[in-house]
């Protein structure tokens, strides 16, 4: 039997699942009562760069407008950290009402009620909040962060049954480096958001990339609203047809 629970956050609710096995992750989207078959972006990245931090944040709001009014569906990390919070906050801010969903591993989180375990992590004691503003959460076995890379990457590929898929990294570390190769190896396009920092703009500097990887510069709102339209707007069966 999966567990099942219901996050009270002080402004809203959030249902939470916690699959033990990849195998049963299709039932714990079924349990979200979420359905397939909706483009699915996965918005991937840690910190914002202090100097960016403007130009990141106009970015990030440019996606989740455009994911609103193509009735997508957002996959991210779920923290209270980094571009993990802001996407929450803007989609609050905004009354956006597309899903976003947070996956996370569930030794390393908490929640108001949730555990407040002394065990010990490798940054200390503490455990890292939910951001209290998503609408759902897959907790995912794991004892560190990138342990739940391939849950993210399989999620997108059931929701977006049927339909298009895309990844996009802001800033990021060695977790994003691993998103990143699981995104490509399941053919999912990435595209890097670049003058964010560290991997974003390492990708960006590189002379030959995998075709499935391309660079548009943060600051550039029309170019991020055509790239990520361009990728999900199509059906699948549209293309498989022709």
């Amino acid at each position: 039997m999966m567990r099942i629970q219901k996050i009270l956050f002080p402004n809203q609710q959030a249902f939470c699942v916690f699959p033990e096995k990849p195998i049963d992750l299709p039932q714990a989207i079924s349990e979200l009562q979420l359905e397939n078959g909706r483009p699915v972006l996965v918005l991937i990245g840690g910190e914002i760069d202090k100097q960016q931090a403007a130009m990141t944040r106009r970015a990030i709001q440019t996606i989740a407008r455009v994911v609103q009014a193509l009735n997508a569906v957002i996959i991210c990390g779920g923290t209270d950290m980094g571009v993990m919070d802001e996407i929450g906050q803007i989609r609050w801010q905004n009354l956006y009402t597309f899903p976003l969903i947070g996956v996370a591993p569930e030794d390393l989180v908490t929640w108001p009620g949730g555990p407040q375990s002394a065990k010990f992590l490798w940054w200390g004691k503490q455990r890292w909040q939910l951001e209290s503003h998503y609408s759902h959460f897959i907790l995912v076995p794991g004892s560190q962060f990138g342990d739940e890379s391939p849950w993210i990457v399989d999620a997108a590929t059931i929701l977006s049954e049927g339909h298009r898929s895309v990844t996009i990294l802001i800033n990021g570390g060695e977790v994003s480096r691993k998103d990143i190769e699981l995104s490509l190896k399941h053919n999912r396009q990435v595209i890097a958001l670049s003058h964010t920092g560290r991997l974003a703009d390492e990708l960006s500097r590189q002379p030959s990339r995998n075709p499935l990887i391309s660079v548009v510069p943060a600051n550039n709102e029309q170019r991020i609203t055509e790239v990520i339209q361009t990728a999900l707007l199509v059906n699948k069966d549209i293309l498989s047809s022709r």
